[in-house]
């Protein structure tokens, strides 16, 4: 009924043009829920960064790869990371935008240097190289520069989804303890066998696929356990031989070291038992684990791989959350539809901090089926209803088609329209579905503090916002990703504790907000364009100054859209001009005005 009564009332925007249906359920979300987001939390600091260089390059093997690859250690205290003391960065904003018109004009010209930590790691954990520039498609090539880089991708995909994995490593990095920093603890036993940690943080990368962010995490982060799942086999499989392939000696003539083994036992627990996994060489003496060296973890199975901080689980995201509920910080990139809310889930019942990059919010729809509810439970029916939170059951009926229509509009994918005002309201739309899944956190989970942010930088991909939430005094010492960030003065205070706001990313909820929030009218003027106020101004003025003159017909080049071609046409008819299209195809039409 009340479906209805929207349908016999018009929303007029402030452009005087009929509100889309998704705009209208924006218009009325708003004032209930307006969403803030927060910058991404900055890079480690330059002793923490040292740190982690060193936990790697005690591992012979991997010293020995960057050697042979020309990549050897001395890009620590890199000025163009935005790392480095906190004296000298932190309130340098000159500074700061000097190096981010440098990354803007190195993107637009095609030569994007791979950033830390890609820029030191052995290519087996990389996801390019650091010395062979990639190219976009039609830009000429550095001189002697090789465009076949990296082991899996090539190209700005490379570049983008190292944008991608920096960002939620970055996340990573600003909750972690100093403890977690530096190489693997040694047992007092006897050379090359590691110390088995007590309390030891666990990361899980679920969803991971084959290891993108997992590899990296666990080759930089030693003293941290890192867990990837997936649905696939296939994917896992490939992660296992990108560790084996890690973990094998380069076969170089380069004079290097005379190294046999110095990690030559992974600790691990069987039964309740410590027991010793044995490798020749660091690389495992069979290609696949059999079940008998699989590690029991309260009494279930995950399968260890080269690397001694890393396991695999070969399952869905529920059951791994049933089986293996201890653990810290649950990572998630580009998680499909109910996926995401079912790693926020998992991470709740765990009491863990979450830091998830939702992806084809499109499939929350609930007539729409989606793969991982099919893969994961053989079965199409959805397992989560939206919305989720209390706040915007208030305003959205649970099941009804108004979500359906909301998320449809979030699955937007032109990150052409980044840093522009068009489309704003489906990011806004976006940010929206987000805080839905955010609200329910706090509400169901009782976390301290939830958190939307966007990668670095936006155009990492068109998916680009992260959702964290965490709790203070966390057990293992865990810290809020803003405690030693002070890169802006613009705060959110809760409970006594500061987050910083980020002024850019939040533009496009005030474009929507003063778009959208006008009040109801009857009228039936249904004009359905998309355009925002700035386009409309220049449109007028052009038709001013055309009316004015002694010219009788103007026209309009072709190829400008048909959403401009409607706004020519709605701004004509307010002038009180002839006008119509001209022309078959939708790139040869033409708007001709005349007076």
């Amino acid at each position: 009924m009340e479906e209805e009564k929207r349908k016999d009332v018009a929303r007029i925007g402030v452009q005087g043009v009929t509100l889309k249906k998704f705009e209208e359920i924006v218009a009325d979300i708003l004032p209930h829920c307006t969403p803030v987001y927060s910058p991404l939390p900055g890079l480690p600091d330059a002793s923490t960064r040292d740190k982690i260089s060193c936990s790697v390059l005690e591992n012979s093997i991997f010293r020995a790869k960057l050697e042979s690859d020309g990549r050897y250690f001395n890009v620590c205290r890199d000025d163009d990371d935005g790392g480095g003391d906190d004296n000298h960065d932190d309130d340098d904003e000159e500074e700061e935008e000097k190096k981010k018109k440098k990354k803007t004009a190195v993107v637009e010209h095609g030569i994007v240097p791979p950033e830390w930590p890609f820029n030191s790691l052995p290519l087996d954990a990389s996801i390019r190289s650091n010395i062979n520039y990639p190219t976009r498609s039609g830009v000429k090539s550095l001189p002697g520069a090789d465009t076949t880089i990296g082991p899996t991708r090539h190209g700005m995909r490379a570049v983008r989804k190292e944008w991608q994995l920096k960002s939620l490593m970055q996340c990573v990095m600003s909750m972690l303890p100093s403890s977690a920093f530096g190489g693997p603890l040694v047992s007092k036993k006897g050379e090359g066998c590691l110390l088995v940690q007590e309390n030891k943080l666990r990361i899980v990368d679920f969803a991971g696929g084959t290891g993108h962010l997992s590899i990296p995490l666990a080759l930089m982060l030693p003293r941290v356990e890192v867990v990837l799942v997936d649905l696939k086999r296939s994917s896992l499989d490939l992660a296992l031989e990108k560790v084996e392939s890690l973990m094998t000696m380069p076969k170089t003539e380069t004079d290097l070291p005379d190294i046999k083994t110095q990690q030559n036992e992974i600790p691990c627990k069987e039964d309740g038992q410590e027991v010793i996994i044995h490798h020749e060489g660091m690389k495992l003496q069979n290609k696949r684990i059999s079940k008998s060296n699989h590690v029991t973890v309260h009494g279930n199975i995950l399968e260890p791989t080269a690397l001694p901080n890393l396991y695999l689980y070969h399952g869905s995201i529920s059951s791994f959350a049933k089986d293996h509920s201890d653990f810290d910080i649950a990572l998630g990139l580009h998680a499909c539809g109910e996926a995401t809310d079912h790693i926020l889930r998992a991470s709740g019942v765990a009491g863990a901090h979450f830091i998830v990059s939702p992806c084809c919010v499109g499939k929350l729809n609930q007539s729409r089926r989606d793969p991982y509810i099919y893969r994961a439970t053989a079965s199409n029916k959805p397992t989560v209803t939206y919305p989720q939170s209390s706040i915007f059951g208030k305003i959205i009926p649970q099941k009804s088609s108004q979500f359906d229509i909301l998320a449809k509009a979030a699955d937007y994918s032109d990150w052409q329209d980044m840093r522009t005002s068009r489309n704003a309201n489906r990011r806004t739309a976006k940010a929206l579905v987000e805080m839905d899944r955010l609200l329910y956190m706090k509400e169901t989970f009782g976390y301290d503090e939830i958190v939307l942010t966007r990668m670095d930088p936006w155009e990492a991909s068109p998916k680009n916002d992260i959702l964290m939430g965490w709790n203070y005094d966390h057990i293992k010492g865990l810290l809020s990703p803003y405690s030693k960030d002070i890169r802006t003065t613009t705060t959110t205070t809760t409970a006594d504790k500061t987050i910083p706001t980020c002024p850019e990313c939040n533009k496009d909820i005030k474009i929507s907000m003063d778009q959208l929030l006008c009040p109801p009218t009857n009228e039936k003027n249904r004009v359905h364009v998309d355009w925002t106020i700035e386009d409309s101004n220049n449109v007028k003025c052009t038709l001013q100054e055309f009316a004015k003159g002694p010219q009788r017909i103007l026209r309009f080049p072709p190829g400008q859209g048909k959403h401009f071609r409607k706004l020519v046409h709605f701004i004509a008819e307010e002038l009180k001009l002839r006008h119509w299209s001209e022309g078959k195809k939708n790139a040869e039409k033409i708007v001709v005005v005349a007076k």
